[in-house]
C-alpha cells in the first residue's frame, strides 16, 4: 500500500503539469499530430511561462523514467512488488519515460543554457548520488533499484543533448538496461528461493552450493555495468 500510495501521487504529480502543457499546445497550434509539430517551426519560448510550459512536457516522463529527486518512488514499488512485477517495471515502464521524452523533444526549442543545462547536470548528479547510495545497500532488490535509476538518468541526459549520438545512446541503453535489470530481479528472486532472505550479508558463500546461479550472476552483474 506504500509504496502503491508513492507511486500514485509521484505519477499525479508529474502527470498533471503535462496535461496542461498540452492543453496549452491544442491552444495555441490547434493540433496534438506530432508530425505536424515536427516539421512546424520550433516554439520560440521567450517568456518565463514558456520556459515553464516546457518543463510541464517532460516533467512525467522524468519522473516515469525516474530522475533523481523524483525516484523515491521506484525503490519502494521494486522491494514490495513480486518477481514479474518488478521484471515488468524495469523492462517496460521505465522505458515509457525514455521513450515519451524521445518523442516530445522533436517539437521543443533546441539546447540551451536556461533549459537542458540544468536538467541535464541535475541527471548526472543523480547517477553519482545513485552510485553512492548503492555502496550503502544491503537489500538486493533496492540495490538493483538504485542502479536502475542510475542508469536511466544517463538516459535522461543523452536524451537531453538533443544529437543523434546522444538519441542512439540513450536507446541502446534503455534496450541494454530493460535486458540486463530484468535478468537481476529474477535472479535475486531465485536468490531469494534459496535462502529466503534478501540481505545481502546473510546471502554470501553460495558459489559452492550454486556454481550456476553464481556464474549467470556475474554474467549480468557485468552486463549491468
Amino acid at each position: 500500500l506504500n509504496a502503491g500510495t508513492y507511486f500514485l501521487f509521484y505519477t499525479l504529480a508529474g502527470s498533471l503539469p503535462l496535461l496542461v502543457a498540452l492543453l496549452l499546445l491544442q491552444n495555441s497550434t490547434g493540433t496534438l499530430s506530432l508530425l505536424t509539430l515536427h516539421y512546424a517551426p520550433s516554439l520560440q519560448l521567450s517568456s518565463f511561462a514558456d520556459k515553464l510550459w516546457w518543463a510541464g512536457c517532460l516533467l512525467a516522463f522524468l519522473v516515469k523514467m525516474p530522475l533523481y529527486g523524483a525516484h523515491l518512488w521506484l525503490p519502494k514499488a521494486h522491494v514490495e512488488a513480486p518477481i514479474a512485477g518488478s521484471m515488468v517495471l524495469a523492462a517496460v515502464l521505465l522505458k515509457l519515460g525514455g521513450y515519451g521524452m524521445m518523442r516530445m523533444m522533436v517539437m521543443l526549442e533546441p539546447l540551451t543554457k536556461e533549459l537542458s543545462y540544468p536538467f541535464i547536470i541535475f541527471a548526472l548528479w543523480g547517477v553519482i548520488m545513485t552510485g553512492s547510495i548503492c555502496l550503502r545497500q544491503t537489500d538486493l532488490k533496492s540495490l538493483i533499484a538504485y542502479s536502475s535509476v542510475s542508469h536511466m538518468g544517463l538516459v535522461a541526459a543523452g536524451i537531453l543533448i538533443q544529437t543523434p549520438w546522444g538519441f542512439t545512446g540513450a536507446l541502446i541503453l534503455m534496450i541494454a538496461h530493460g535486458l540486463t535489470s530484468s535478468a537481476l530481479f529474477c535472479l535475486a528472486n531465485t536468490n531469494y528461493e534459496r535462502t529466503h532472505s534478501r540481505t545481502m550479508v546473510l546471502a554470501r558463500g553460495l558459489q559452492m552450493v550454486l556454481p550456476l546461479m553464481t556464474a549467470w550472476w556475474f554474467i549480468a552483474s557485468l552486463a549491468n555495468l
